[in-house]
């Protein structure tokens, strides 16, 4: 197969890179020799490194695309090919760490590398809390390059007993062993984390009755003229399976045409797909719209922020108890998968950035995969039986 041309990667946005169908595929970089991006349709983009070695190119996998910025994957590729320097030619430098640098030493630069516009100012505060109340009194003492798998796990296990900070407090760890390996505390891929569940699978979705959207969405229409603004946003979100927050801070000038592109959402850059009853629901608002924003709060500049208030009324009038606006989102992708969506396709409309958060709603398929098994056998037992017309029809 030939070798896709290098491209300068720093010139493309990484997390907006469509993956492939099936498979994998390598964007190679035309910055650092052998470097390349790892797409896989799972969702995951790694930094792997191509070297040749008797003949034969060998790849190495230096680490997660989404926590290792292309400046340090570039450095550990050029550290990894190049030859010890001479002690005529080397360049002093002071390094940033010392080799024996503990965790409670390089815990507070990774915090502050990340916080330079990295990472949404809610996930630092997460990282901050979980350092100071997880990581930091259990692990903070330990040499960054002593710290083994057996240590993570047993440290995890105890965090997981008593906090459900455990799955956040595992991925600060994580990033910070990665930004270790950038900084050569650490040999590329010796990640301790790695191979732990930071996401625990569960059965997600709940599908509603049919009979509860149609009192829920005569609610509205009784509601419309008193709540006008949150009746919308639930219609919206009932409609388009996109989180709050999402049509809360809509503005006019991301949507076009049947999608509204996002340039920051929860798990970065996204499309949410419109159909015709929403997109009718936007025109309507548009045609009275006096700023940039879908849903303009009233006495500020920004968006609204919250329906709780109106929420509570609506799920009143509607006689539908303790349902949450996010079970809304649920029901969007449970009736997907169970109608016999892919997982894929409805981890794209969800906004998910990888398929594992997709997988909780895998239960919900069985259903439409026994239809179709039934539909797939009734059509070859009438072609053993001869009947090709009516199989051909079915």
């Amino acid at each position: 197969m030939r070798r896709a041309k290098p491209i300068d990667l720093a010139t493309i946005e990484i997390a907006s890179v469509d993956l492939p169908a099936k498979g994998e595929r390598l964007l190679y970089d035309a910055g650092a020799q052998g470097l390349a991006m790892r797409l896989r349709a799972s969702g995951a983009r790694s930094w792997v490194l191509l070297e040749k070695t008797g003949g034969r190119t060998m790849r190495r996998t230096l680490g997660n695309a989404a926590l290792i910025p292309l400046d340090a994957a570039r450095r550990m590729a050029g550290t990894q090919q190049a030859p010890s320097p001479t002690p005529s030619t080397a360049t002093p430098s002071a390094p940033l760490f010392g080799c024996d640098a503990r965790i409670a030493d390089v815990m507070p630069r990774f915090l502050a590398w990340g916080e330079k516009g990295r990472w949404k100012r809610s996930t630092v505060r997460q990282m901050r809390s979980v350092t100071e109340g997880h990581i930091l009194p259990a692990l903070g003492r330990r040499r960054v390059r002593d710290l083994a798998p057996e240590d993570v796990t047993r440290w995890h296990l105890d965090v997981s007993a008593k906090s459900a900070a455990a799955r956040m407090a595992l991925s600060t760890l994580s990033g910070m062993m990665l930004y270790a390996e950038s900084h050569g505390l650490r040999e590329p891929g010796s990640n301790p984390c790695r191979g732990l569940r930071k996401k625990q699978r569960s059965n997600r979705g709940q599908l509603l009755p049919a009979a509860t959207v149609r009192q829920l969405w005569a609610a509205l229409d009784r509601l419309q003229e008193r709540f006008p603004d949150a009746c919308d946003a639930v219609r919206l979100l009932l409609l388009t399976g996109a989180r709050r927050s999402e049509i809360l801070g809509l503005e006019w000038d991301r949507i076009a045409g049947p999608r509204a592109v996002l340039e920051d959402s929860k798990a970065g850059p996204r499309t949410i797909w419109l159909n015709a009853p929403a997109r009718a629901i936007l025109d309507a608002r548009k045609a009275t719209a006096m700023g940039p924003l879908v849903f303009p709060a009233p006495n500020s500049e920004g968006p609204i922020r919250a329906i709780d208030r109106a929420w509570d009324r609506i799920r009143e009038e509607a006689g539908i108890g303790s349902l949450r606006v996010h079970d809304l989102r649920h029901h969007f992708a449970s009736l997907a998968v169970s109608n016999g969506i892919d997982l894929r396709l409805v981890g794209q409309l969800l906004g998910h950035h990888d398929l594992d958060s997709t997988l909780g709603y895998a239960h919900l398929s069985t259903g439409a995969l026994a239809n179709s098994a039934t539909r797939v056998s009734g059509l070859i037992d009438r072609a053993l039986r001869g009947k090709t017309g009516e199989a051909r029809h079915a």
